[in-house]
């Protein structure tokens, strides 16, 4: 897929992925969740009135309700983002007890996977930052492989390797000395 974005504009798109790459390399952790629950206000404005008029026809509901319902998406994304993490560890938990310890009772397997549903959930900006981290340094150096190649010079996977490595460690690293303390 991105092969075909790249090709759109050779030029644009990678310098835009490696830009877009860096950004979520190293400040990842704080703008997604910032960014969702933008997301989540501007659809609740933009779409509530349409929902709504589906079920009243008040004009003081259809006026002040889609910002009523903004709100009310923001909270919820807000909760729905925190929860996710302690559903993924509970999960993983559960399935990996399960699987290499197939002797444990059902009880003790339930209560190790609520133990890893809440590290997951204690560790979540550690998580969230190696996740960004990651992805921001695959979009980075897709764009910066794919740069380096508009100005006709070739290179190998592994130095694609090498740019998502530094990239990721990097921002690994600054992501977590800024998130310290921060819950």
């Amino acid at each position: 897929m991105i092969g075909e974005l790249v090709m759109f504009h050779p030029f644009a798109v990678p310098a835009f992925l490696t830009v877009f790459g860096i950004i979520l390399a190293l400040w990842g952790s704080r703008i997604v969740p910032f960014a969702l629950v933008l997301f989540a206000l501007i659809l609740g404005v933009v779409q509530g009135g349409s929902v709504l008029v589906n079920v009243t026809d008040n004009p003081d509901v259809l006026r002040f309700g889609p910002y009523v319902l903004a709100v009310l998406l923001a909270v919820a994304v807000s909760f729905i983002y925190r929860i996710a993490f302690f559903l993924a560890g509970l999960f993983i938990g559960y399935f990996l007890c399960s699987s290499f310890f197939p002797e444990l009772s059902s009880v003790l397997v339930w209560v190790l996977a609520l133990v890893a549903g809440a590290l997951v959930y204690v560790s979540r900006n550690f998580v969230f930052s190696v996740l960004t981290s990651v992805t921001g340094a695959g979009l980075a150096a897709t764009g910066i492989v794919n740069l380096i190649a508009w100005i006709n010079v070739t290179c190998s996977v592994a130095i694609y390797w090498v740019i998502v490595a530094v990239i990721a460690i990097s921002g690994v690293i600054y992501q977590t000395k800024r998130n310290k303390g921060r819950k």
